[in-house]
């Protein structure tokens, strides 16, 4: 590795998606890292982080954590359970830390928990982040959703907590594979996400009713583009062609009690 390339991190004149794009590489998150700021810029298009509170539940190793930090957000919190089956467990915040330092960004961390057992302060976050970890806020209740009353009123407090956390006219930003799709409807697996579990999943629009009763409102929903698309310049799809890809939506509503 050249020194010129190991300068790039902690060069604070370099553009923010540089910087993060060159640690990520050194720590073989990635093998280039050019998507990352497109996929960034697709997902926060509008938001402005200047002095903002983020949160991200379920953050995995913060990589977003850490963008929030890089334009120019007050204070981020990820959060990443140290469980069994968690997302790399601790090896998401031993990496989280490093970058961090890396980066010179003592305004961002992680920590250990769950939503549910974290204790924040109230009316603190204009910013709320679930990049593909709602349905597992709490997975059994999530299957059960559409069935089981116990399992709504599972959700909405799960919701209502959520948005205690958050400032009036704060922003959640929801990002998960809808239930429904071409593959999954036909029962087979869909080439392109393999692993999804369809069954586990709800339509963007049955998590805003759930939203709606919780505290959230002004409900904007989006179909997100793939990587190829992405490069094209192609942020967003109509919801029939989506169906037919990813069915990956991106749900933004804001708190309004």
């Amino acid at each position: 590795m050249s020194t010129a390339y190991q300068a790039v991190p902690t060069d604070k004149t370099a553009p923010p998606s540089e910087r993060i794009r060159a640690v990520g590489k050194k720590m073989g998150l990635w093998n280039h890292g050019f998507d990352f700021p497109r996929s960034c810029n697709q997902l926060f298009h509008d938001i402005d982080f200047n002095g903002k509170n983020m949160l991200e539940i379920g953050c995995g190793k913060g990589i977003l954590c850490l963008w929030a930090a890089l334009h120019g957000a007050n204070e981020v919190v990820g959060l990443e359970p140290l469980a069994e089956g968690a997302y790399d467990s601790s090896e998401c915040h031993r990496d989280f830390e490093s970058m961090a330092r890396q980066l010179g960004l003592p305004q961002a961390k992680i920590l250990p928990l769950t939503v549910q057992q974290y204790t924040g302060v109230e009316n603190h976050f204009d910013i709320v982040l679930s990049m593909a970890s709602i349905n597992h806020l709490d997975e059994k209740a999530c299957v059960k959703l559409q069935d089981s009353p116990d399992a709504v009123r599972t959700y909405q407090e799960i919701f209502r907590g959520i948005a205690r956390t958050m400032k009036a006219g704060g922003k959640l930003i929801i990002v998960d594979a809808a239930r429904h799709n071409f593959f999954g409807d036909l029962g087979v697996r869909n080439p392109m996400t393999p692993n999804i579990e369809w069954f586990k999943h709800q339509q963007p629009e049955y998590w805003v009713e759930l939203l709606q009763q919780s505290g959230f409102g002004n409900p904007r929903i989006r179909w997100a583009s793939g990587r190829v698309l992405r490069y094209a310049g192609l942020r967003t799809l109509p919801k029939s062609v989506a169906y037919f890809g990813q069915s990956v939506f991106h749900l933004e509503l804001t708190r309004i009690r």
